[in-house]
């Protein structure tokens, strides 16, 4: 279908499990394509839930077991960087998801027009233990954003500016990243919890 996209979003705290297989069919035929016809896959490797994660590896990795085809393994904070920020534009930027139980998942990241570099590992924290690289302003985007922005404002006040609180990892910008991971047979798939007790 040359460079048009396709994709099914929704945002919601359960479902998946039962909406994923009955999408990826509506989008092959909507693309009148069939899984022999791929080339690869792409899936959000984490960090995120346990049973979020669980769901969507275990069934890419039996799509790709199944038709013999490579995955490409995108962070999801890299995901929701991209999905704020498509352009670049923004030369620092915050990614938190709402890891639940009083914690975010953080990346920094540094970019320009042509791309964008993390800063550290991806960490699993408390919003008030969240510590700016430089005394520069960053931007900070994402559901953990939102969840914690009075703690963030308090903690860091006006070195954070917050945009795009309503972005997520999406689907889009995981395949726009795609090129940028190596692709790995199935049985290589490894999902990053950050959280040592994995429970949904």
């Amino acid at each position: 279908m040359g460079d048009q996209v396709l994709e099914r979003h929704i945002v919601q705290a359960r479902g998946h499990a039962r909406l994923i297989l009955p999408w990826v069919r509506e989008l092959l035929d909507e693309a009148s394509l069939g899984f022999t016809d791929l080339d690869a896959l792409v899936v959000s490797r984490g960090p995120g839930s346990f049973t979020s994660l669980r769901i969507g590896l275990g069934i890419v990795q039996g799509i790709s077991l199944a038709h013999d085809l490579p995955v490409h393994a995108v962070s999801s904070l890299e995901a929701l960087a991209a999905d704020t920020d498509e352009l670049r534009q923004s030369s620092r930027l915050l990614a938190l998801l709402d890891a639940r139980m009083g914690e975010v998942y953080a990346a920094w990241y540094q970019g320009s027009f042509d791309r964008r570099q993390r800063i550290g590992e991806e960490a699993l924290l408390a919003p008030d233990r969240l510590e700016i690289p430089d005394g520069e302003t960053w931007q900070v985007t994402g559901p953990g954003a939102r969840a914690y922005r009075d703690i963030l404002v308090r903690h860091l006040g006006d070195r954070l500016e917050f945009v795009a609180e309503e972005s997520w990892p999406r689907a889009t910008a995981l395949l726009a990243l795609a090129g940028s991971v190596e692709a790995v047979p199935a049985y290589e798939l490894e999902p990053a919890y950050l959280r040592d007790q994995v429970t949904g």
